[in-house]
């Protein structure tokens, strides 16, 4: 029996020195009972040279105090702690060297004798492991930071470099309308020319009544022409919203087309009900009016069928512009108004046209969507709120 017993201290004393765990048993007063050989090895001490010793050989002088304040707290109120969740302190080796440890405690108590079992556990790679996470943490919130203002700055100059192609755009469809501009001024002034010449030479009063009101007429349609130019030539002008009359803007941009865009040979059907006005500023709405028909045309290659219909829809008026060509691949149909987006020849455009028409629609609370039309051509729809329905 005796050797059983023997045995079974032998096992339990040798399981406790090959625990991963330090173990210290001490009295209430902190005198050091018991300690395993894991414990003494951590500390660099000799299991004999700890025993009967104070637990405070084990705490650094600065943290003595706060120790046995500890020490007292937990004899008056004790309480299980387990491993993992107890206090992070520093120990203090033979050598004087200091180190983390993490320490577990618990209350056991046989008969009238209450001691104190503590499990300490050195984690000073544990500590150097956080220590090099918390600099890899910290490296990469500084290159999250650089990256993130390298992006913010690459948006920047992405939105920069679009507002000053979208400028070019502009300046190119001006330069468009300019390039016909003599064309269309050219030839009522030739008439008006020759009626004057006419006037100078006719004695007969109501032949000189006619030329007059020829000359009238042309007088009229050159100053129409400029009207109508100088809502691009002028485009950084700050006007007041106004009533817009669509239908009119319509018929501005069909003729527009027809005397700039070689579109003599285009078949324009136009289908305009009586509509209300759209609060807006006339210059945008016709500059995006012009470039969706300017796309039919060239959708068409000047030879073909453009059909426009205005018509109300409730409170939104809606505009029709649909092309005889082939059509826009149904693959590209959800890209058409991004910017840079194009089906053509570089020689064409900078894929610019329908993204500025987007985003005029869309500043005065409208939509603008594409699909092709049962007969295969492109049908673009507009919509605006009629006037009085806009907060603008």
């Amino acid at each position: 029996m005796t050797n059983t017993i023997n045995s079974n201290i032998e096992i339990f004393q040798l399981a406790l020195d090959l625990a991963p765990a330090g173990v210290l048993v001490a009295a209430e007063d902190g005198t050091i009972l018991y300690v395993n050989q894991t414990l003494a090895d951590i500390f660099g001490y000799s299991v004999e040279e700890l025993c009967n010793q104070s637990v405070d050989i084990l705490v650094p002088e600065n943290f003595a105090a706060t120790h046995r304040h500890h020490v007292e707290s937990f004899v008056s109120n004790p309480s299980h702690r387990k491993m993992g969740s107890g206090r992070d302190l520093e120990g203090i080796r033979k050598d004087r060297l200091r180190f983390p440890v993490e320490i577990g405690l618990r209350p056991i108590q046989t008969g009238s004798d209450r001691y104190i079992v503590a499990s300490v556990i050195d984690i000073s790679r544990r500590k150097a492991i956080e220590q090099r996470l918390q600099q890899h943490e910290e490296q990469l919130e500084v290159l999250v930071a650089e990256r993130t203002q390298e992006l913010k700055d690459s948006q920047r100059e992405k939105e920069l470099v679009l507002d000053q192609l979208i400028q070019a755009e502009k300046m190119t469809a001006i330069g468009t309308l300019v390039s016909g501009i003599g064309h269309e001024i050219n030839n009522p002034l030739y008439v008006l020319f020759a009626a004057a010449e006419a006037l100078v030479d006719e004695a007969d009063i109501n032949q000189c009544h006619t030329y007059g009101k020829e000359i009238l007429r042309q007088a009229k349609n050159i100053a129409e022409t400029v009207k109508s130019l100088s809502h691009y030539a002028q485009p950084g002008i700050r006007e007041n919203l106004q009533s817009v009359d669509i239908s009119a803007l319509l018929d501005e941009a069909v003729h527009l087309a027809q005397n700039t865009l070689s579109a003599d040979q285009v078949d324009f059907k136009i289908n305009n009900d009586p509509v209300p006005g759209v609060m807006a500023k006339s210059a945008e709405i016709q500059q995006a009016l012009f470039n969706i028909v300017r796309n039919a045309v060239q959708a068409v290659d000047g030879k073909g069928r453009v059909e426009i219909n205005t018509m109300r829809q409730g409170d939104w008026i809606v505009v029709h512009i649909e092309d005889s060509g082939s059509g826009i691949p149904v693959e590209f149909l959800k890209q058409v108004f991004d910017p840079f987006f194009t089906t053509k020849g570089p020689d064409v455009g900078e894929g610019l046209g329908l993204y500025i028409v987007s985003q005029i629609v869309t500043r005065y609370q409208g939509t603008i969507d594409v699909e092709n039309a049962e007969h295969g051509g492109a049908r673009f729809i507009i919509r605006f709120p009629v006037a009085n329905q806009n907060n603008l």
